[in-house]
């Protein structure tokens, strides 16, 4: 799943120029107004919260899986939109505790597949996690080309529009499980004693 991620527009000129009202953000969660694209190629801000017309009270969906996503009544009619993003964080569940990761690209600019509703807002696609970060999370959002994107937005299977985009990741503090913190300081690595501490946590699981 995706439940938080980042989007640092003044790092991204590509942004910029649409001259919306967006602010550099640490900390996006569910049912904030973020940053899309839709089939139309038109950017805007879009509630981060979707569901179906029919629903009542609101399903208060912020992902949808890419396996069931053509077949689930709740996702029929939707649109298709790209999420802007520079990363994301996933929680590792180690015995009783979640760590919280920073997943990056490096600085570059990543798009995560999403859907939209005409009277509600959008949800972020996710599929299974690529090898190299699965065993942070068993899930990630699907993450898009330039080239798949336009793909996905034209309609494409969700299958033929995954790609293994290069991703990499590093524990953070649990400061980021407060929505109402949305500072620089959430993505920096963990300090040497403590990133150890969590990484020999996660020796000790797979030794199990």
């Amino acid at each position: 799943m995706c439940g938080r991620y980042t989007l640092v527009t003044s790092t991204h000129p590509e942004i910029q120029r649409w001259s919306l009202s967006t602010r550099d953000r640490f900390n996006i969660a569910p049912q904030s107004d973020v940053l899309i694209q839709l089939e139309s190629g038109n950017p805007q801000l879009r509630r981060w919260d979707y569901s179906p017309d029919w629903a009542r009270p609101s399903l208060h969906i912020s992902n949808a899986r890419s396996e069931t996503l053509l077949q689930k009544n709740a996702f029929k009619n939707t649109g298709r939109c790209v999420f802007f993003a520079d990363g994301w964080y996933e929680w590792q569940r180690v015995g009783e505790r979640n760590s919280p990761w920073y997943h990056h690209g490096d600085g570059r600019l990543l798009l995560f597949a999403g859907i939209y509703g005409q009277q509600s807002g959008c949800a972020i696609v996710t599929a299974q996690s690529q090898a190299a970060i699965a065993h942070i999370h068993h899930r990630q959002p699907l993450l898009l080309t330039e080239i798949t994107m336009g793909a996905w937005l034209d309609g494409a299977n969700p299958e033929t529009c995954m790609h293994s985009v290069p991703v990499e990741c590093y524990p953070v503090s649990q400061r980021v499980n407060r929505a109402a913190i949305d500072e620089p300081s959430l993505i920096e690595p963990l300090g040497e004693n403590e990133a150890a501490r969590v990484r020999g946590q996660t020796i000790d699981l797979f030794g199990e």
